[in-house]
Order: C-alpha cells, then structure tokens, then sequence
C-alpha cells in the first residue's frame, strides 16, 4: 500500500473518528438538557385546584401552595375544631386529626382527645363566625379572628372576640396541621 494511501485513509478514520466524538458529546449535551428540564418541570409543575366547597382557585405545586389554598385550609381545620356539637365532636376531630403532620400527632391527639371528653360530658356546642383572616406564607401560619359562640347544653354563653393562629408544613407535596392556638391578648395595666 502506497505511503499516501495509506495516509488519505488514516486521515479519513481520523476525521470519522472525530465526528463521531463530536456527535457523541452533542448527543451527551442534549441529553443531559432533556434530563434537566425534566426534573425542573417534575419538581415545579403546579395544579389548579377548585374543590366543592371552597370559594376560590387554588393552586399548588411539590414545594409551595397559594395563599388563597392556606386561607381556605386554615379556616377548615378551624371550622373543624370549633364548630362542634356533642354529637359531631368524635367525627370533627378525627377528620383534623387526618391533617396533623406526623410529629405533632403525639401532641395534639391527647389535647383534642381529652377536649372531645369535656365537650361530651358538659354538653357544649360552639360555633365560630370568621370576620378576618391573614395569611403568611413565609410562616405557613394563618391568624383568624372571629367571634366563638359557645352554648352549654341549651343555654348560650356570652359571644367571645377571639383570634386562632394556625401552623401549617407541607411536607412531600401535601399540607398538614402543625398547631392551632389562641391567641392570648394581653392584659393592659
């Protein structure tokens, strides 16, 4: 085989050669592209959601809710600790007790137990009237104010002025329960 030959075809192998690693390294670039914008459009994708009984869209994604889903979150689970009979009490509370995040279960499973208890044995019924709600997102929390209108058997108590603070996580893409607290106001001297 003649010297030039022989060159003209180990610079033809080499140009092949060279292609190919070239379109080996576009089709790594493009596939590690691909695999990203996967993973953003996986991690980011947000829902619309208009349940039922709420009142406006909602919308939701794997790390962040809107403050319109916090709002009408917050003023269920409130809606299910304070609007009870001794009637409904048992079933209120074990639907909260759905919501709770997993390590504050302990806490508040026992509290709401020995409340459910009280609110049998003395026959209170209570009802609680939203007159505002604000919401902090960077917090998770939701503080409501309102009026609680509690009855004792069948007579009615004074209404009380109150505010809730609700505590929210949203581990894993789904909402839970932290905490519900009442708001002590302070004394003025």
């Amino acid at each position: 085989m003649k010297t030039s030959n022989r060159d003209d075809a180990l610079n033809r192998v080499r140009f092949v050669n060279k292609a190919l690693m070239g379109f080996s390294a576009l089709v790594t670039v493009v596939n590690l592209a691909l695999a990203t914008s996967t993973v953003y459009l996986a991690v980011n994708q947000s829902r619309t959601l208009l349940p039922p009984n709420f009142n406006s869209t909602m919308t939701v994604s794997s790390r962040a809710v809107s403050d319109s889903y916090l709002s009408e979150m917050a003023e269920y689970f409130l809606s299910l600790k304070l609007n009870v009979t001794p009637e409904n009490v048992a079933r209120n509370y074990g639907h909260l007790l759905n919501y709770v995040a997993s390590e504050h279960y302990s806490t508040l499973q026992p509290l709401l137990i020995e409340e459910a208890g009280q609110i049998v044995s003395q026959k209170i019924s209570s009802v609680f009237f939203v007159s505002a709600v604000d919401v902090s997102s960077d917090n998770w929390a939701v503080r409501i104010t309102g009026t609680l209108q509690k009855y004792v058997g069948s007579r009615a108590l004074a209404p009380e002025p109150t505010t809730y603070l609700i505590y929210m996580s949203y581990p894993n893409g789904t909402l839970a329960l932290n905490s519900i607290a009442k708001q002590i106001k302070e004394k003025k001297s």
